[in-house]
């Protein structure tokens, strides 16, 4: 069954009294032998598994569709809340009400905005005519990053026999499920720091070559090695010709995120600092996204699971993207999170090949020795550093570091 049944507050009062009256007619009638107090005995009998079977049927008649739905939002656009019922009984549902509750991260237009309150009850009329079906459509504006499903679903209606109401309570998990993406807060030199990165990724205009790809031969010029002569293309044309190699650049990011702060027992500046640095990473991955540029997630925000944090594999395109955007959009305000340095131990064991690291977030000082070891590794380490006037990436070194405790 679908449908929890709950019945209203005078619902055993009216059963108890059908009863009595019941149980009197027929006990009167058959002391007084009186063919009519039997016949109302059985009327009252018959009225009331009617009324029970009214109450049965219409749990079971009623439907709610319940599709699987993800409905992504960005702050300030706005959506439908859909809900489509069918009634598939002769009786009428009249005058009914439809309740559920939602989070903070949408909010109906129309309704207002209730601060104090994280859960937000809506009340909707409803009817619901016999074989028909109907949608209710509310209009919802995405109201802050974060995810929200619908919850505690139910309609209460009138019992049509005992003078009362009936609450139906949706049993399954409603799947329709709202995903506010987080904003974009952009980082100033992102540009910069593409072309300066050695790598194995082809790329027009990078200063890197791979001499295992040669492309070509161009007339040799004082300026070039002597090396890279090509000996057979300068005796076929007579003149000395030079090796031509492919561009490269290592066009991989990985973003290494700390939401932690050095004071994380202000809520509010803490809650504030968490989604200026997800509006950053988000901008970072649309950054790569643009210019075709893998990247590599990890955020010390806790999960379960075997692996404790927040992580999202190597991947681009815009699918990887979306994956990207809604995962930050699903780490909690209240989200525990891991030590920093654990985190990072455990990330430092899964590079793999030489890329840039880009942090994000307050660095302890003392993971000092750990990032100088990925840099003798090859590794480019870049650091988002924000200023009242905006975030700005610089190169990894003593002035990037900042204690947090």
């Amino acid at each position: 069954m679908r449908w929890k049944i709950e019945n209203g507050r005078h619902h055993a009062k009216n059963v108890d009294f059908l009863f009595i009256i019941m149980a009197t007619f027929g006990l009167v009638g058959v002391i007084t032998h009186n063919a009519l107090l039997f016949m109302m005995a059985g009327i009252f009998i018959g009225y009331f598994l009617l009324s029970t079977l009214y109450e049965k049927k219409m749990a079971t008649s009623l439907r709610l569709d319940n599709p699987k739905v993800k409905i992504r939002l960005f702050p300030g656009e706005e959506a439908l809340l859909s809900f489509t019922f069918q009634n598939t009984s002769i009786f009428p549902l009249l005058n009914g009400e439809l309740r559920f509750k939602h989070g903070p991260a949408i909010k109906p237009t129309e309704q207002q905005n209730d601060e104090k309150s994280y859960w937000n009850e809506m009340h909707i009329p409803t009817t619901i005519m016999g074989n028909r079906k109907i949608s209710t459509k509310i209009p919802v504006i995405a109201k802050q990053r974060g995810t929200t499903g619908i919850y505690t679903i139910s309609y209460t209606y009138p019992h049509l026999f005992l003078f009362d109401s009936i609450r139906l309570k949706f049993a399954p998990t409603f799947q329709t499920e709202y995903i506010v993406l987080p904003r974009f807060l952009p980082v100033k030199g992102m540009d910069a720091i593409v072309n300066r990165v050695n790598g194995e990724q082809r790329m027009n205009g990078s200063p890197f070559e791979d001499i295992q790809s040669p492309i070509g031969t161009r007339d040799y010029s004082f300026s070039d090695p002597f090396h890279r002569i090509n000996w057979k293309a300068s005796v076929k044309t007579q003149q000395l010709q030079t090796n031509i190699y492919e561009k490269t650049a290592d066009l991989s990011f990985v973003f290494i995120v700390n939401l932690d702060t050095a004071n994380n027992l202000d809520m509010e500046a803490f809650n504030r600092n968490l989604e200026t640095l997800l509006s950053y990473t988000a901008y970072l991955c649309r950054f790569a996204t643009e210019k075709g540029i893998s990247y590599e997630l990890f955020l010390n925000a806790r999960r379960p699971g075997k692996v404790p944090y927040f992580h999202m594999h190597e991947g681009l395109g815009k699918v990887h993207y979306l994956q990207a955007l809604e995962m930050l959009a699903r780490i909690d305000r209240q989200a525990a999170l891991l030590p920093f340095n654990q985190m990072l131990h455990r990330v430092g064991q899964q590079l793999a090949k030489p890329t840039s690291i880009i942090f994000i977030g307050d660095i302890p000082s003392d993971l000092g020795p750990l990032t100088n070891k990925w840099k003798h590794k090859q590794q480019s380490l870049f650091h988002v550093k924000s200023f009242a006037e905006g975030a700005v990436i610089q190169p990894w070194g003593e002035g990037a570091k900042k204690i947090a405790k």
